[in-house]
């Protein structure tokens, strides 16, 4: 749920970079919406997890720094009328930087959400792991408990490997008639 909290806050993010100069009280509602999205997550977050606290924080970070744009964009006038003025190339500045920030903060998400896939994976497959130890195990409590069981598997798995001999030179004894004779 904290990861699906965490994607809508940054389509509102990448929203609120659409409609800055264009329209800013729908800037304004989209921050509120983000800051609400993240007080949910904060609330989900697990308290021992140290990367859902450090991808958190990153997201409270950017909510900052995109409401300090605002408030510059709001005290500027709200639109930029021409790169002759200090301030608009000065606003003009920050978005790029903001810009800049905002993919590399996208880039950082993606690998957390890729280091959190591994290791749950990873703490998938040692579960298997565990299980199938615990099946093999019994397995050979059986074997042993039953003698002719054991005897059963040895002569099993010698027919296996004759098996296996036999079809080996048959296959390649018939490549070799046929790399001969055709």
């Amino acid at each position: 749920m904290k990861s699906m909290l965490l994607r809508d806050s940054v389509k509102k993010a990448s929203q609120f970079q659409k409609v800055l100069h264009k329209d800013p009280t729908q800037a304004e509602k989209l921050l509120e919406e983000r800051r609400q999205l993240l007080e949910q997550a904060k609330s989900a977050s697990e308290d021992d997890d140290s990367h859902s606290k450090v991808s958190l924080q990153s997201h409270w970070e950017r909510l900052k720094r995109d409401e300090n744009l605002m408030k510059r964009v709001l005290s500027n006038g709200a639109s930029l009328t021409g790169p002759d003025n200090v301030e608009n190339v000065r606003t003009m500045e920050n978005m790029y930087e903001l810009q800049e920030a905002n993919s590399l903060d996208n880039s950082i998400r993606g690998t957390n959400e890729l280091l959190e896939r591994a290791l749950a994976t990873r703490e998938d497959f040692e579960y298997q792991n565990s299980v199938l130890q615990n099946v093999s195990d019994r397995i050979n409590h059986v074997a042993l408990s039953i003698p002719f069981i054991n005897q059963v598997l040895r002569k099993t798995k010698s027919r296996k490997q004759r098996d296996v001999i036999l079809l080996s030179v048959l296959i390649s004894t018939l490549t070799l008639l046929f790399f001969f004779f055709h």
